[in-house]
């Protein structure tokens, strides 16, 4: 890691700076120039001011004759908007070093990263589990890359990114029918519609599949007790028992339970009622004991208009889309690293002034 250094005045008296504006200035250089510049380089930086590293990195970014390490040692700078110009416009970064930032971040680099004029397929994935909603708009609004199936997949499983940019993924096709199901509770108002429309075809397409037709549904008694559970801590207005106890009806987490009891997922809880199997007056009943206080009597009746043109396949789709996103992000990696991680994920030491060669960054974007 390289030392401390003061924000303002320069340790080096401007000397590398100086050196640099000259070795910037030409795109060649006679071998001793070059030789005489990365002495001076290794023996001025640690201790160059920030504002002035920001310059030299700014304009060693894309210079055809700066040493690979040199580069690299700017990208790991301690300082984002030293490290970004390298990130951004250096054709010549390592992929594993692209690829270590756009898993760890921060998303100031991850940016400049989504801006290069070329990405490697695996880079974009990784991008796309791991970067921000500003990161991702960025892939988004590019007309060189198509997201993959299986970036879109990894898109549709975010819960962060689907919210916010839920209706732009919609409108490039890039969030799937299962996706949209399992981030119900997430959706934009305008895209809950398409998710309920998808788990109603769902429903029918498996009920197609039952020789013989639909099975009509019988109640368990097991199932009768969660009900009667679920009635009496609503009537009782025990919402974390209430919360419990849904939990271990429809296998959900504590936190998409208590998520469900929040008045503006009304509509989920509405779905997970439906897929328990109570009858209209009993879910009428509970909501109004959850929700009277919050919601105004049109949302109400909006509710209970949906329980009964939801159909009850169509529920245990939606719930059964919610279990298992829930399992995937409860196996999945954390999306975002601790800071302290993603500082020494950039400050690895580098005292190797060699000139040699990386792997060119030169994978092609495909063309929309």
């Amino acid at each position: 890691m390289l030392p401390k250094r003061s924000s303002s005045a320069s340790g080096d008296g401007g000397i590398l700076l100086a050196a640099t504006e000259l070795f910037a200035a030409r795109d060649r250089h006679p071998p001793e120039d070059k030789r005489i510049f990365l002495e001076l380089a290794r023996n001025l930086l640690p201790s160059t001011a920030t504002v002035d590293r920001r310059r030299i990195a700014s304009l060693l970014a894309s210079h055809p004759e700066v040493p690979d390490d040199l580069l690299e040692t700017l990208a790991r700078d301690e300082d984002d908007l030293t490290a970004y110009p390298a990130f951004r416009y250096s054709p010549r970064l390592s992929v594993d070093l692209l690829l270590r930032t756009a898993v760890a971040g921060p998303d100031t680099l991850r940016k400049a990263i989504a801006n290069r004029p070329s990405l490697r397929e695996s880079i974009i994935s990784a991008l796309c589990e791991h970067a921000g909603a500003d990161v991702i708009r960025i892939l988004l609004d590019r007309d060189d890359i198509i997201l993959s199936a299986t970036q879109q997949s990894k898109l549709s499983c975010r819960s962060d990114i689907v919210a916010t940019l839920g209706l732009v993924l919609a409108g490039q096709n890039a969030l799937n029918p299962d996706g949209q199901m399992g981030q119900y509770l997430h959706l934009p108002a305008p895209l809950k519609a398409k998710a309920i429309a998808a788990a109603e075809m769902t429903s029918l397409v498996k009920q197609a599949q039952v020789p013989g037709g639909a099975v009509e549904r019988t109640s368990s008694a097991a199932g009768r007790k969660l009900q009667e559970g679920l009635l009496r801590e609503a009537l009782a207005q025990n919402r974390s028992g209430f919360a419990e106890l849904l939990g271990q009806g429809l296998s959900l987490p504590e936190a998409t339970c208590d998520l469900l009891l929040q008045a503006s997922q009304g509509d989920g809880l509405t779905i997970a009622l439906k897929a328990l199997g109570f009858q209209p007056g009993t879910a009428t009943t509970i909501l109004i004991r959850l929700f009277g206080e919050q919601m105004s009597l049109a949302d109400l009746r909006n509710l209970m208009r949906m329980y009964r043109t939801l159909s009850a396949g169509a529920a245990e789709v939606l719930v059964g889309q919610w279990m298992l996103q829930d399992q995937e992000t409860a196996t999945s990696r954390p999306r975002h690293t601790p800071q302290y991680q993603e500082r020494s994920a950039r400050q690895e030491p580098s005292v190797r002034w060699q000139e040699k060669s990386q792997e060119p960054d030169t994978g092609t974007a495909r063309r929309a």
